[in-house]
């Protein structure tokens, strides 16, 4: 047994969110390499039947409960480091996750920034949001981060290399079973163009831009589906009709919601296209890009402001990069590979081709390599 690891998030399934997810799969694929993995989280309507187990459900994310949690883990056999998922949203935008690297010691935090948004702290902190994010970076004894534009960030604000890992998320879809299924179900004939939008509603993931689009294609528009709650369950949404519901009437969409991982896998197989035009571009952090190719899917998603940002995806081969927010750049984009299947399967290919950088199996091999680094630093530091 390579020793035992909990690990600190926001959410964890049930409750639904990309970090959630991200971290019951990173616990399971860390299992089959010898770690005993467990979770401390939030509250949660019920436990999860698969995963890693949860260890501890804290009332909420204030100071006081993490100092309670910091005493209960000494109480009983520590883990032998911790680590933090961090994400602002997961955490209601609280501020006291960002100390626990100094309320653990000396147990070895190592910390994962799913992003940098800043967490609230109280009115007008201004510019403390930033460093209190930057205390968190510092005072764990490794930070990953997921994508190059984040690393670039935590670089400038003195990380350290030997510190700093870049390991990218995997996808939190099982792989697709009978795609043909789906179409059937939706009453799709083999030969139907068939869109496909994952995500939560968030406006910044772009659904109005691609629904502008679609209304711009010449008729018969291929048919819409829609695939996604509006939030995660951690900001305290359910999943409802996108706040576009309005247009979407006139226009051949229909609205799946929130549906079953392995239903959604095989929607994305099934998919001429699948279409994720976030609004500041796509990027690594991107858990819906990384299922969709991991799926096989042909993408179309947006470029971002670098172009490197995204490698070692690159566009035409692996998805079809269009501009963010233009609609007209999108639809020319849709109608042109709707009628070309070549091009269509070309992007499968590419997209099967570069799933296994994304798999589970690499991303724990690093995270391995990172914790045995990690505890040989800490021992050393006792002595």
């Amino acid at each position: 047994m390579a020793g035992q690891v909990l690990f600190v998030t926001g959410e964890y399934p049930p409750l639904r969110g990309g970090v959630g997810a991200y971290t019951q799969r990173l616990g399971a694929a860390l299992g089959a390499l010898g770690w005993s993995v467990a979770v401390a989280t939030g509250p949660l309507p019920h436990r999860a039947d698969e995963g890693p187990p949860v260890r501890e459900e804290l009332p909420d994310w204030s100071l006081r409960s993490l100092v309670r949690f910091r005493r209960r883990l000494w109480e009983r056999e520590p883990p032998r480091l911790l680590h933090l998922q961090y994400q602002a949203g997961a955490f209601a935008l609280r501020g006291a996750p960002l100390l626990l690297p100094l309320l653990a010691r000396p147990l070895p935090v190592v910390t994962t920034f799913h992003d940098l948004r800043v967490p609230y702290l109280f009115p007008k902190a201004g510019p403390l949001r930033q460093l209190a994010l930057r205390l968190l970076a510092r005072t764990s004894m490794a930070v990953v981060v997921t994508n190059p534009e984040d690393e670039s960030v935590l670089r400038r604000w003195g990380v350290a290399s030997a510190r700093l890992w870049r390991i990218p998320i995997g996808s939190n879809l099982p792989a697709p079973r009978d795609p043909l299924a789906v179409r059937q179900r939706l009453g799709l004939p083999p030969e139907q163009p068939l869109l496909v939008f994952f995500g939560f509603r968030q406006p910044e993931k772009g659904l109005a831009t691609l629904l502008a689009a679609l209304a711009r294609l010449p008729e018969p528009r291929p048919p819409l589906v829609l695939v996604g709650g509006e939030r995660p369950d951690t900001e305290g949404r359910r999943a409802s009709a996108p706040s576009s519901a309005a247009p979407v009437q006139a226009l051949p969409v229909r609205d799946l919601g929130y549906r079953p991982a392995q239903e959604v896998a095989d929607l994305l197989a099934a998919a001429d296209l699948v279409v994720l035009p976030f609004r500041q571009g796509a990027s690594l952090r991107n858990g819906t890009l990384i299922a969709a190719l991991a799926c096989g899917a042909a993408v179309v998603t947006t470029a971002p402001p670098d172009p490197a940002r995204l490698r070692p995806l690159r566009d035409g081969e692996h998805l079809r990069l269009v501009p963010p927010g233009d609609p007209i750049a999108l639809a020319t984009t849709l109608a042109e590979l709707s009628a070309d299947p070549a091009r269509r399967e070309h992007l499968r290919a590419g997209a099967r081709a570069i799933a296994p950088v994304f798999a589970w199996e690499r991303i724990a091999a690093r995270h391995d390599q990172l914790y045995r680094l990690v505890l040989a630093r800490s021992s050393s530091a006792r002595r």
